[in-house]
């Protein structure tokens, strides 16, 4: 029998990292945004992220200057797809924390 480990959070190099999930704002057409849960797997710095709030057909763009950004991905709807946001449009979800 495999026993897999608990993330003990080793290795984190920012306060929003592996593990932690986040909420995003998505883009409505004709209706109020809603905001997405994603989970985060893995931050760094980067000049290119998607801004938000996010559209279904959203693109990464530079920046001319460097920021903490998520690679997240969406929660239910493709967990194959990551995405890379800043973490400045990202709400931690502490309730939702997989780490004790």
């Amino acid at each position: 029998m495999i026993v897999m480990s608990e993330f003990t959070g080793y290795g984190r190099t920012n306060d929003i990292d592996f593990g932690d999930y986040v909420e995003i704002e998505m883009h409505r057409y004709g209706a109020p945004n809603e905001f997405y849960i994603h989970k985060v797997v893995g931050a760094l710095k980067s000049n290119g992220w998607i801004d938000a709030p996010l559209k279904w057909d959203s693109k990464p763009t530079l920046h001319d200057h460097m920021e903490i950004v998520l690679n997240v991905i969406q929660c239910g709807i493709d967990e194959t797809k990551v995405i890379r946001v800043r973490q400045k449009d990202c709400k931690l979800r502490s309730d939702l924390r997989e780490r004790s």
